[in-house]
């Protein structure tokens, strides 16, 4: 039986994408004159800290916030294990980010869990109480699907499978590739669905039979010379950012979409808590969501 929690954010992953990728703005019900409170205070702080999972995450952020909120200097750093570097810090006593950018599941949850994260200005801003979880404490932002993407210069779009569990077929030996970090949260994804033996029973194919290759660096590499030719459990916005990079890819929907929620929070302890709220409501406004839009 699994927790409570975990049920509802099995809703939010495998649902987000089919209510659609992106959340929708609401900046009719917008407050204003105590958004402009915020900033006022947010321009004495002078800075505002965000950290997330990667640069491509971030990057908008850093060339736009200040053409509608000029007079903040916005600082960026990317981990996909942020998340851990947090609650480390927090325990030596250590508070260096002012907002958080990650998954609810993987990344929001436990920092909620152990207080880090404060209330967001979620009704100034007017975003809906629907885009807002963990008690208001982080707003949703946009959603990523899990797909599989693949090199077109060496699989043709008819030859790539409908399941996932197809993908342990002997022709897929050695032609697979993954994320580190991104392969295990999808199986983590299958294991709300399939019951525990049959995700190690997969991941055990996977690894010693598919020889499925996890590298630490960008995947794109591997795809781009034809070492591997197929990602088992990318985000669609990669195959974009391949392609961008000159790697012929396309993606595809499998029988199973884990669409993990993408949230903002401001951080209990933030260095600029004012900065940190002016920001994260700014990612949940319409110029936001454009942005993310054309980026994704």
């Amino acid at each position: 039986m699994k927790h409570p929690i975990f049920k509802k954010l099995l809703v939010l992953s495998f649902t987000g994408f089919i209510a659609g990728i992106f959340s929708a703005s609401a900046e009719a019900g917008m407050d204003k004159a105590a958004i402009d409170a915020i900033y006022q205070k947010a321009k004495k702080e002078g800075t505002v800290v965000v950290w997330g999972p990667q640069k491509n995450t971030l990057d908008y952020i850093e060339k736009n916030f200040n053409k509608d909120y000029p007079g903040i200097k916005v600082v960026t750093a990317a981990s996909l294990r942020s998340g851990p570097k947090i609650i480390a810090e927090a325990k030596a006593g250590k508070h260096n980010l002012d907002v958080f950018i990650f998954p609810i599941s993987s990344g929001m949850l436990p920092l909620y869990q152990r207080k880090l994260l404060a209330k967001g200005p979620w009704n100034e801003f007017g975003v809906p109480k629907e885009k807002q979880f963990l008690d208001g404490h982080v707003a949703g932002l946009n959603n990523l699907a899990y797909v599989v993407v693949y090199n077109t210069k060496f699989v043709k779009p008819e030859e790539v499978p409908n399941k996932w569990e197809d993908l342990l077929h002997p022709r897929w030996k050695g032609r697979l590739l993954g994320s580190p970090f991104l392969f295990p949260h999808l199986m983590s994804y299958f294991n709300l669905v399939w019951p525990d033996d049959r995700v190690a029973a997969y991941t055990r194919k996977m690894v010693n039979e598919q020889k499925i290759l996890l590298p630490r660096g960008p995947r794109e590499g591997f795809l781009k010379s034809g070492e591997r030719h197929l990602v088992v459990g990318d985000f669609t916005q990669l195959s974009k950012i391949y392609r961008d990079h000159g790697v012929p890819t396309k993606y595809k929907f499998m029988d199973l979409t884990p669409s993990p929620q993408f949230t903002s929070a401001v951080m209990a302890n933030a260095p600029h808590p004012n900065a940190g709220q002016l920001m994260a409501g700014w990612l949940t406004t319409d110029t936001a969501v454009k942005l993310r839009k054309q980026k994704y």
